[in-house]
């Protein structure tokens, strides 16, 4: 992803030069400090982490509500317990943190790859294709958008080998009843009880699921984000003389989250139900007690009578909304400091 959007470089006095040089180019993977990068990385991921958790654990007990409890309202919920906005944060953030390399380095690595490649392909067809060689080079708009969505995607499954055992733990501790969370809902305990139930597939329950989520959710996700992303760029030019009197940086927010927040309607939208039945199936409850959560088909069978499939719907939006805009402005800025020319 550019940082580079628009504005007068004269309006931007606060940035240093050597920062402002480098941000008005795509930063590639080759051109980061990789150890610089998950190092600061690390603390900016924690810390965004904890701020927007609460969003989380809303979001997993509106999904897993018995239709009485959602008649009923957030009553556990309220300000006066507010550590239980907070259940799950210890692990989901110690096991956030190999996730995110995982997630960081195939999705740049493979938008990279994929991007140069394609334009390479566009510019140098090969010769059987070579008379075609217009219409070949009017696909060109389509590759951000399209290496967004393959990088995303790939890197959403990669990751899922951390991000699933995380999950299935934090999920638990995130749903379980006051008095039970008290005696026994440590990480480890939960840890515990899961492989003496189920064994060690225990902890990966809903992994196919979960793929099978985050592969459309990480595609839709990036791919509508490259795309609002190049549709803005020339709301993005720095040269762009019509919109000068607005200050850079106002620009550089308004283009994050607009794209940020149409990625996250499109992609939640477009997968809430798969969202919904992975978390069922990973926490084990049903909203009927005579309803055992055997299998996918059980869980959906369940809810479309319930109309339950977009519960949770809201809180995953301004979740997505939040986060991305936050972490793709906060990406951005990290890929401009970790890169290796940064200081010369």
């Amino acid at each position: 992803m550019s940082s580079s959007i628009g504005g007068e470089r004269a309006e931007i006095p606060a940035v240093p030069a050597r920062m402002r040089t480098v941000n008005h180019v795509d930063t590639q993977w080759s051109d980061i400090d990789k150890g610089r990068l998950f190092t600061i990385g690390t603390f900016m991921y924690s810390g965004l982490t904890a701020i927007l958790h609460p969003l989380t654990v809303v979001k997993i007990r509106s999904q897993t509500a018995s239709p009485a409890e959602s008649r009923a309202g957030p009553s556990t919920m309220s300000p006066s317990n507010i550590g239980q906005y907070y259940r799950g944060m210890p692990i989901v953030i110690s096991l956030a943190v190999p996730a995110r390399i995982l997630y960081i380095s195939t999705l740049e690595f493979t938008r990279e790859s994929v991007s140069n490649g394609a334009r390479y392909y566009v510019d140098h067809p090969p010769p059987p294709l070579a008379r075609y060689g217009e219409e070949i080079r009017g696909l060109e708009p389509l590759i951000t958008p399209a290496a967004g969505g393959i990088a995303g995607g790939l890197a959403a499954v990669v990751s899922q080998c951390v991000v699933v055992p995380m999950d299935v733990v934090s999920q638990k501790q995130m749903v379980m009843k006051s008095e039970d969370y008290k005696s026994k809902g440590g990480a480890m305990q939960v840890t515990r009880t899961i492989i003496a139930q189920s064994g060690y597939r225990g902890l990966f329950k809903g992994f196919g699921l979960s793929l099978f989520t985050s592969l459309p959710t990480g595609t839709v996700w990036w791919a509508t984000y490259a795309y609002m992303k190049d549709q803005l760029k020339g709301y993005a030019d720095p040269d762009n003389l019509s919109v000068k009197s607005i200050p850079l940086l106002a620009r550089q927010a308004s283009v994050q989250v607009l794209s940020a927040v149409a990625s996250a309607i499109v992609a939640s939208s477009l997968t809430q139900p798969l969202d919904t039945i992975k978390t069922r199936l990973q926490v084990g409850k049903s909203t009927d007690v005579n309803v055992k959560l055997s299998s996918p088909t059980t869980i959906v069978r369940e809810l479309a009578s319930t109309k339950g499939l977009y519960k949770g719907l809201m809180p995953r939006i301004m979740h997505m909304s939040v986060w991305g805009s936050i972490l793709s402005a906060a990406f951005e800025y990290l890929k401009l400091v970790s890169r290796k020319d940064y200081n010369q």
